[in-house]
C-alpha cells in the first residue's frame, strides 16, 4: 500500500491544489492529514472541505482546535492569534461541526502505523530536540509496540529519524528498515518553515518500506494576495517566500 501524508495545510489554497497534483504521481491508496488544515493563510473553508473530504485518516491540530474552541489561544503568538480569530469569523458553520469532530493523536492507520499532529504523547507538543525524540521513541516502544512508524507534524519542518541510528539525511527516496522504530514529519504543505518555499509532503510505500520526501513548487504569490486582501498580518504573506 501507499500513503501519501500530508501536514500543516493552515488554509493554503494553492499549495494544497498542488500537493494534489503530486499525489496523482504515486497512485496512492490512502492520504492521510496530521493536522491544521486552517489558520495562518486565507483559505480555510475551501482547504478544510477539500483535505476531508480526499483524507482517509485525518487527526486534529493545534489550531483547528484553537478554531473550534477546544482550547485557549493564550499561548499563541500574536500573528497566530490573529490568524485564529480572523478565521473563527470566516469559517462556515458546516466546516466549524467539521473542525470540533476531528479526532484527537494519536491515531492508528490500517493497525500498523501512528500518526498525530504534535507526539504521540501529547498532540499539542513539539518534538525539536534529541531528547523529544528518545522519549517518544520509549512511549512508542512501551504503548504501541505493534507499529514501526510514527507520522507527525506541528514545526512545519521535515524529519526522518531512526531508532538508534538518528537523523536521516533527507534525500527524494529513503529507504526504511522493518526492523527499526521511526519518527517522521513530511514537513508543512502550507506554511513551510526550513529555509524554502517550496511545499513538502511525504509517500510512503509499505511493500518496498521506502519513504518518499517529495517538495514541490506552488504559485506563493497568489496565496500572498489573498493574505494581505483578507486583512491578515502581512508578516504571515512576507515569510512565505523565506520559508521561515
Amino acid at each position: 500500500m501507499k500513503y501519501a501524508v500530508l501536514s500543516d495545510i493552515h488554509s493554503n489554497w494553492e499549495a494544497l491544489s498542488s500537493a494534489e497534483k503530486e499525489i496523482e504521481k504515486y497512485d496512492v491508496d490512502y492520504i492521510v492529514c496530521l493536522g491544521d488544515a486552517v489558520g495562518y493563510n486565507a483559505d480555510p473553508n475551501r482547504c478544510l472541505k477539500e483535505i476531508a473530504g480526499i483524507s482517509d485518516f485525518m487527526v486534529r491540530g493545534n489550531h483547528d482546535k484553537a478554531v473550534a474552541g477546544l482550547m485557549s489561544i493564550d499561548y499563541f503568538n500574536s500573528m497566530a492569534r490573529e490568524a485564529v480569530q480572523w478565521t473563527r469569523t470566516h469559517i462556515s458553520l458546516i466546516n466549524l461541526a467539521v473542525l470540533k469532530r476531528l479526532p484527537a493523536g494519536p491515531l492508528m492507520v490500517n493497525g500498523r502505523y501512528l500518526i498525530c499532529h504534535g507526539s504521540p504523547m501529547d498532540e499539542d507538543r513539539y518534538i525539536v530536540t534529541y531528547r523529544d525524540i528518545n522519549e517518544n521513541i520509549f512511549y512508542i516502544n512501551r504503548y504501541f509496540k505493534d507499529t514501526g512508524i510514527c507520522f507527525f507534524g506541528h514545526t512545519h519542518v521535515p524529519m526522518v529519524f531512526e531508532e538508534n541510528s538518528g537523523l536521516l539525511d533527507l534525500k527524494p527516496e529513503i529507504q526504511l528498515d522493518p526492523s527499526k522504530r521511526y519518527l517522521i514529519n513530511p514537513g508543512s504543505v502550507g506554511q513551510p518553515r526550513d529555509g524554502s518555499s517550496k511545499a513538502a509532503l511525504g509517500v510512503f510505500d509499505d511493500e518496498k518500506y521506502v519513504y518518499r520526501y517529495v517538495r514541490f513548487d506552488y504559485p506563493v504569490d497568489i496565496t500572498q494576495r489573498k493574505i494581505i486582501e483578507a486583512g491578515l498580518p502581512e508578516a504571515l504573506a512576507l515569510r512565505l517566500y523565506s520559508g521561515n
